[in-house]
């Protein structure tokens, strides 16, 4: 809640800055032979300039850093699909370990490729072209991919609650196909939250951009500022709002009963605690939850502002700072899990070392198999014994 609060405090803040016209920075100021008129004006030119400076140095480090997010999360969630299809057996939990591997892959990908399209669109025709049909549309997939992860993890951690807390029902409701069915069904809704970009925005044939952003526009439905508004509740609700609130009521629900059950643990003997079983990746999950809060509040700070602002506060130095360093914190969440899992997911580390020991394997198996020469030696030192 502090977290929470901060931001919102500096959202509000950003208000009384000057705001920076990002597309009118080229408008047109009338000559006049009057020297007083142009005084209160050069210093507001000066400061616009200086403040689009600051702003193009941080555009530069989050291409920067997006691009190495995205390599990142690329190879870090291959090999946690590797490690899971290498499993035993799977698990409602492990189902939703492969549903956020998808998701985070996806962002990953479609989050560098819209910070590369931002660099290259003006190379040739070409290029372009392909920009302006992709980008939109992978701009939704991307928020399509990032909401279907809020929604599994929010089911993930309401599974491993009741399962804590009503075991038997927990096995007799709850199954790994339905599991499945709830990503899936996720990832559909998801979808088609995430097509409202392609539907209310698009990329002219001319236009003017500044600060390696690809020039865009709205479409006639677009233009709307009801369905607009609409767009970014859906969003904000199935994207933070539902998920973060559950997840937050049922992780802390969670840590109660583990702190219930450690007391009481301690009053009975050995034996019996032994005998006790918790939760498959009870950990883990509590562990990605929590880091998954804190790495999506400012993302939902900026789109609740938006909520009511209606892009009010969009120009602003500080504001722009701030919408940098949200895109950051929720394209850094992609690379977590993988973190996660080394450290506390004492299956997956095994696992993974045996996938890593398979070519080492074979190369075993063929040196212990009897050769024409080694057959031959062993045959003539017989001979040898014999005589």
């Amino acid at each position: 809640m502090m977290n929470l609060a901060a931001f919102y405090s500096l959202l509000f803040l950003s208000a009384h800055f000057h705001p920076l016209q990002m597309n009118e920075m080229t408008s047109y100021i009338p000559e006049t032979t009057h020297s007083a008129t142009l005084k209160p004006v050069q210093p507001i030119l000066d400061w616009v300039e200086l403040l689009l400076a600051q702003l193009a140095i941080l555009k530069d480090v989050e291409f920067i850093v997006t691009v190495t997010l995205g390599a990142l999360a690329l190879l870090g969630n291959i090999v946690i699909l590797i490690v899971t299809a290498h499993y035993k057996s799977i698990g409602i939990a492990e189902v939703y370990m492969v549903g956020l591997a998808v998701c985070d892959l996806s962002i990953g990908i479609f989050s560098s490729w819209r910070a590369i399209a931002d660099r290259v669109y003006t190379w040739s025709t070409g290029v372009f072209r392909f920009c302006a049909l992709t980008y939109w549309p992978v701009v939704g997939l991307e928020v399509a991919a990032s909401t279907t992860a809020s929604l599994i993890a929010m089911a993930l951690s309401i599974d491993r609650c009741l399962a804590l807390k009503f075991p038997i029902k927990h096995s007799e409701l709850c199954s790994v196909h339905k599991a499945k069915m709830l990503a899936l069904a996720s990832g559909l809704l998801s979808v088609i939250i995430g097509l409202n970009y392609p539907v209310r925005l698009f990329v002219p044939d001319e236009g003017i951009s500044y600060m390696n952003l690809i020039p865009t526009d709205r479409t006639s439905i677009g233009k709307y500022p009801f369905f607009s508004k609409l767009c970014r509740y859906v969003e904000f609700f199935f994207r933070f709002a539902i998920p973060l609130s559950a997840m937050i009521v049922a992780n802390t629900w969670t840590m109660a009963i583990i702190r219930i059950s450690d007391q009481f643990r301690k009053g009975i003997d050995k034996e019996a605690r032994s005998a006790m079983k918790t939760p498959k990746c009870l950990t883990m999950t509590i562990g990605l939850v929590i880091i998954f809060i804190i790495t999506q509040m400012p993302k939902a700070a900026f789109l609740f502002d938006q909520m009511i602002f209606y892009s009010e506060h969009r120009g602003t130095g500080l504001f722009e700072t701030f919408v940098i360093v949200g895109n950051l914190m929720t394209r850094f969440n992609s690379i977590v899990n993988i973190i996660v899992y080394l450290t506390l997911n004492r299956e997956f580390r095994r696992t993974l070392v045996k996938v890593l020991n398979v070519r080492k394997t074979p190369d075993i198996e063929i040196s212990s198999h009897p050769t024409l020469s080694t057959t031959n030696g062993s045959e003539k030192q017989d001979v040898a014994s014999r005589t």
